[in-house]
């Protein structure tokens, strides 16, 4: 029979919700480009609502469960914290966390409020919409950046 020694099953978990995390994004992102070129009245405005919906009960929680099980991965598998890749990883997630914090998060409620105000097909809707899909582009590509050097170690 296999042991499992808490590290492990820690480490499970971390890489779990990396993908819960990073996979939504994926898909939020690429429904969100669907509804953008396929230009059918108010589908940008449903996946906007989802996203919404998603990042709050999914992607947050995902995140800070990764952040927390990583910082314990590091402590307990003695990998010292003066690696590039600890530290790449640790900044990336603070400029994707703050990101949210300060843009996403915000911009998805005023985007609701817009909508509700003017309509899913407005001008302003729309406009602000397609920012918010390229931010979260941007900050998808963050988040793969950091799996990538998860996986590679670069600095080690």
């Amino acid at each position: 029979m296999i042991g499992f020694h808490a590290y492990t099953v820690v480490k499970f978990f971390h890489v779990l919700f990396a993908i819960v995390w990073i996979g939504g994004g994926i898909m939020v992102t690429a429904y969100g480009e669907k509804a953008r070129r396929e230009k059918e009245p108010g589908s940008l405005a449903r996946v906007a609502g989802l996203a919404e919906w998603a990042a709050l009960r999914i992607f947050v929680p995902s995140g800070v469960i990764v952040f927390l099980l990583g910082l314990y991965l590091v402590h307990k598998g003695d990998w010292g914290w003066g690696h590039f890749w600890i530290i790449y990883a640790l900044v990336a997630y603070a400029v994707s966390f703050l990101t949210g914090l300060a843009f996403l998060g915000p911009e998805s409620g005023r985007i609701r409020k817009t909508i509700e105000a003017e309509g899913p097909e407005s001008p302003a809707a729309v406009a602000r919409i397609n920012r918010i899909l390229l931010v979260a582009r941007i900050d998808l590509l963050l988040l793969v950046s950091i799996v990538f050097m998860m996986v590679t170690k670069l600095g080690q």
